[in-house]
């Protein structure tokens, strides 16, 4: 699977879902849509779930993820919280 095709997949389930809707991609990375663009975000290990900050799908990280996110499509996990930016 492409990073693009991914991308698009995990959007349209985002953007079904509703405002607030992540994707819980690992125990330690969510993405959501912010009305924009979709976002990638880091969120703590320590088990507070606190967002950490915003991180780039880049090549290095879709090699090393793209069996784990491909197998993802098809049994997502999602979960909405309140805490988002909106449109960053």
């Amino acid at each position: 699977m492409r990073i693009e095709d991914f991308e698009q997949q995990l959007t349209a389930i985002l953007q079904s879902a509703g405002p607030g809707t992540v994707a819980e991609l690992t125990d330690t990375a969510i993405a959501y849509w912010n009305g924009i663009h979709l976002v990638y975000a880091e969120i703590d290990i320590d088990g507070t779930g606190a967002l950490t900050g915003a991180f780039e799908m880049n090549a290095q990280r879709w090699t090393q993820w793209k069996d784990w996110l491909s197998d993802w499509l098809t049994d997502p996990v999602i979960s909405v919280r309140h805490d988002l930016s909106r449109a960053n």
